[in-house]
């Protein structure tokens, strides 16, 4: 008799189950339900402001793929969206396993290599937006705050870190990321090994700087759009922090919540290695708080309230990764 092997799909749910399992049960259970009823109905707010964000990020992939677009419906994109991010939530080290899984869905509707590029040139825009985030919080609190001596060394620092890295990604969206990688590395005795693996790559390569330099070249219209629809993402969710402090009735302005948003997302992505952040998040909430003259006990509550929601979306996540839609429920076409 023969043993059938569980497909791809099978495997990330019950992966991903088991994990989002002893997450809640690390949490607790009680402690879930008990903060729920704390929020009230700003926790269903909190919910639709991420089912918005994963729209606009799915409509930044879904224009990043082209005309092939039209073949796979923006309703099965939304899907690979939210359970990609969804597996990526729970990956252990390093947040990347949602790439293989959309990876190998787009690969029944485009061919190998274009299925991989346009995964590559869309996680490069979403992390090209952050730094825009990251630049435009910096640039308001030199404006709008008076900064002690020290914190504006730092926040100096952080300003030349942000325009360097957004230039690097200019230049690698004229001249091809993978390109730019291999003279990088090469020049670096350790890594030449690694280099060299690259190299064996050569066909899947090329197709990944050819769709990263045609965005920014031959669709330059395009190539903007995905970034605002990127940034504004991150602009959107900054409402998750004000629905969140106005559930418990703490005065708080859209500015406050821009800058907790911006500040507590720097801190996740230093600690990118963590599986939901688990531990460095209440951290980076307490010092957010404390670093803007606010409470800083009430950073745990808002932590806690963020990681039910995103339970709430793997949960999502996980049950549409074995759905099978015959149709796309939404259909929609963007220049």
């Amino acid at each position: 008799m023969k043993l059938k092997i569980l497909n791809y799909r099978t495997l990330f749910f019950l992966i991903g189950f088991g994990m989002l399992a002893y997450l809640v049960y690390k949490l607790g259970f009680q402690t879930i339900i008990n903060n729920i009823f704390k929020t009230g109905w700003w926790f269903l707010g909190v919910i639709g402001i991420w089912l918005i964000i994963y729209i606009l990020n799915a409509l930044a992939w879904f224009n990043i793929i082209g005309e092939e677009k039209k073949e796979i419906g923006f309703g099965k994109v939304l899907k690979f969206t939210i359970s990609g991010f969804a597996i990526n939530y729970i990956t252990p080290f390093v947040s990347l396993g949602g790439e293989p899984y959309k990876v190998l869905e787009l690969n029944k509707h485009l061919n190998k290599n274009h299925s991989t590029a346009t995964v590559i040139s869309y996680n490069m825009m979403h992390i090209f937006s952050h730094f825009f985030f990251w630049l435009t919080a910096i640039i308001a609190l030199f404006l709008t705050i008076e900064i002690e001596i020290r914190s504006m060394l730092l926040l100096i620092l952080g300003m030349i870190i942000c325009i360097s890295v957004i230039y690097l990604f200019f230049k690698a969206y004229k001249r091809g990321i993978v390109e730019l990688a291999i003279k990088t590395f090469s020049k670096i005795y350790f890594a030449r090994l690694f280099v060299k693996k690259i190299k064996d790559k050569q066909e899947l390569l090329q197709n990944v700087d050819k769709y990263i330099i045609d965005l920014y070249h031959d669709r330059r219209n395009s190539f903007y759009y995905i970034l605002s629809l990127e940034y504004f993402a991150r602009i959107i969710g900054c409402l998750e922090f004000f629905f969140i402090l106005k559930a418990i009735s703490f005065d708080i302005s859209l500015f406050d919540a821009f800058l907790i948003s911006a500040g507590s997302s720097l801190f996740a992505n230093l600690f990118f290695f963590i599986p939901l952040q688990m531990g460095s998040r209440e951290s980076g909430f307490y010092l957010v708080f404390q670093s803007l003259k606010l409470t800083p006990a009430i950073g745990v509550y808002v932590s806690i309230i963020t990681r039910i929601r995103e339970f709430f979306w793997i949960l999502i996540g996980l049950i549409l990764i074995n759905i099978k839609p015959k149709t796309n429920i939404i259909n929609v076409e963007y220049e």
